[in-house]
């Protein structure tokens, strides 16, 4: 099979992962880049966070307005992690509209 397209439906929204010929990756509903090289592309987007392995990996899109990220290379592999929450604190909405 030369593409695969997984639409995934979270609570915080919606995602999509298309893979061409595990050449090309393209996310929708990424929220954030948390980091990458060439060898690792971490992402979050909809709760979850996204790492991507491969090979001579390279951000060829990037527009976290629309939520869209295109990675070109090698696609060796996908995994999601539940994002986990982050405690807030007492003071953590204090003076906010």
């Amino acid at each position: 099979m030369s593409s695969q397209n997984n639409s995934v439906n979270h609570t915080g929204g919606q995602s999509s992962v298309i893979i061409n010929n595990r050449s090309v990756i393209s996310l929708t509903g990424i929220d954030e880049v948390v980091s990458f090289d060439t060898e690792t592309v971490i992402l979050i987007g909809c709760g979850d966070t996204m790492t991507i392995d491969g090979q001579d990996l390279n951000i060829t899109k990037l527009s976290l307005d629309s939520g869209e990220v295109v990675i070109e290379g090698r696609i060796d592999g996908l995994f999601y992690t539940q994002a986990k929450q982050q405690r807030r604190g007492i003071f953590s909405g204090f003076g906010r509209s």
